[in-house]
């Protein structure tokens, strides 16, 4: 669990937060332009930070309910973490073709 914690701490302040502060201050620039910079889409179509994005709720569901089980066996950890890789992977697939934006989403 300290283990599962250390990671999603040192992830969350790195990848995440870096890319959240770099996709901020992109999001101001195209606003002044009145428009979706090439800049901005090219941050939104960055799969990592997304990723790790998703990645965040379940990690944690995980670290919760090893505490709350505390398994006698390694059988939870690898379960929960291999069911927390693949359910942040499908939202990172699935969650940004739910809203596509940009050139395509443009009113004509």
């Amino acid at each position: 669990m300290v283990g599962l914690f250390a990671l999603e701490f040192i992830e969350g302040n790195t990848v995440t937060r870096l890319y959240f502060m770099r996709l901020r201050r992109e999001t101001r620039s195209a606003l002044n332009a009145g428009e979706v910079t090439p800049e901005l889409q090219k941050a939104r179509a960055e799969r990592v930070p997304t990723f790790t994005h998703f990645l965040d709720l379940p990690m944690l569901f995980l670290i919760i309910a090893l505490g709350a089980i505390q398994p006698t066996t390694w059988l939870l950890f690898f379960t929960g973490s291999i069911v927390a890789v693949a359910l942040a992977t499908i939202l990172t697939l699935v969650i940004p073709r739910l809203y596509p934006w940009g050139s395509e989403a443009l009113p004509a």
